[in-house]
């Protein structure tokens, strides 16, 4: 059976959301789209890959979010991208490339708003994981080899800019429980965690394929 719902991951720094939408997506057997999102965003931009990863969801300033933040939920595209800020210009190209991906079938996405940008666009499922900060703080420590002021101060940046990012692109706030259909600590565990995602997943499916007829 191919799998027709597009899975949308928020996640907290440090919770470890990454790794569960990548084995999520090998247990369904459907696409994963992370920091692949770049390259396809890239050709469609004209803009060096390099570049668009230095952006990717960093912070935005309150000055773009005013001059621009109404102009997106007028729904821009491609056609008006040159003449905005970097940062918008890789946004518009990122959402163009989920709408195409969302419109070939079942995908696990991981962030860049794209459980904003698929709101009417398909069937979709929207997923945020969070985690104890002492989790997060461990996670970060081992991963990026930090000690443990280090970390709480990466895991606050990061939170802030991905706050900010959403904000400025849908203007609402990050990680607000209506915009998500399942919230989940990682702290049972990154196979738990996964196995309630993937069987979450079946279920809405199961309705959706139910409703079809």
């Amino acid at each position: 059976m191919k799998h027709k719902i597009v899975m949308n991951i928020g996640r907290e720094f440090g919770s470890g959301g990454r790794e569960i939408g990548k084995l999520a997506a090998e247990k369904l057997g459907i696409p994963y789209y992370d920091k692949e999102l770049i390259i396809l965003a890239a050709e469609k931009s004209g803009l060096s890959p390099e570049y668009l990863t230095s952006l990717d969801e960093q912070s935005v300033s309150s000055f773009l979010y005013s001059f621009s933040g109404a102009n997106f939920s007028m729904g821009m595209r491609l056609n008006s991208v040159n003449v905005l800020p970097p940062a918008d210009q890789l946004f518009l190209s990122q959402s163009e490339v989920i709408r195409d991906i969302a419109g070939k079938g079942g995908a696990v996405i991981v962030g860049r708003c794209a459980d904003y940008v698929l709101q009417e666009k398909c069937s979709h499922l929207n997923v945020f994981i969070q985690a104890p900060m002492r989790t997060r703080i461990q996670r970060v420590m081992e991963r990026h080899s930090l000690d443990q002021k280090a970390a709480e101060a990466l895991i606050a940046k990061t939170d802030k800019n991905r706050a900010n990012y959403y904000l400025h692109f849908t203007g609402e706030k990050w990680g607000d429980r209506k915009n998500f259909n399942l919230i989940l600590s990682s702290a049972i565990g990154i196979e738990s965690t996964v196995n309630i995602i993937v069987d979450y997943y079946h279920q809405v499916e199961g309705r959706a394929e139910n409703q079809a007829f």
